[in-house]
């Protein structure tokens, strides 16, 4: 795994410029802080060039190895405060690429950041629903078509939300 790290650093470190900074975040994640580019064409234009190295194998004490890989693009233009925003906006983007089709890249939209604010708003709300009991159990037959007849029963779980209604 370790050697695989190191190969793959080095692969992405020949599809950057030398002004540009690569960076291990931790496990298998990198970032790529690429200086002074004039809009998103040359973000995408480094990552189909990763992606391409991506796509060629890597030897590995003789064996050669393939892997895939996700990335995320966040755009400094976008209007972010702190750095952390931006890696966040990358994270955010990686994991839509990740969901969408591995071995590709996705540009974050601010859309993204929205809808992963709402399904955490969600998750939280889900946590509470168990302590605040809002889940309603519902009883449904299942009838026989042939002998027109109830031969069992399905329980359905719905979540009383307080402000959603009934999900």
């Amino acid at each position: 795994g370790d050697l695989l790290l190191t190969e793959f650093s080095k692969k992405l470190m020949m599809c950057v410029r030398a002004l540009d900074t690569v960076a291990r975040l931790g496990g298998d994640e990198f970032a790529i802080l690429l200086e002074d580019i004039s809009g998103e064409s040359n973000a995408v234009y480094v990552a189909c060039r990763i992606k391409n190295e991506l796509q060629k194998p890597f030897t590995i004490a003789g064996n050669e190895v393939f892997i895939s890989g996700s990335m995320g693009i966040a755009l400094s233009s976008s209007g972010h405060e702190t750095p952390e925003q931006v890696i966040r906006d990358a994270d955010t983007a990686m994991y839509q690429s990740k969901a969408n089709n591995r071995s590709n890249f996705t540009v974050f939209e601010p859309a993204m950041h929205a809808r992963a604010v709402e399904r955490l708003s969600l998750e939280t709300d889900l946590r509470r629903a168990i302590e605040r009991r809002e889940f309603e159990a519902y009883y449904q037959p299942i009838l026989s078509v042939k002998g027109k007849h109830i031969v069992g029963y399905e329980a359905l779980v719905r979540w009383n939300h307080p402000e959603r209604g009934l999900i």
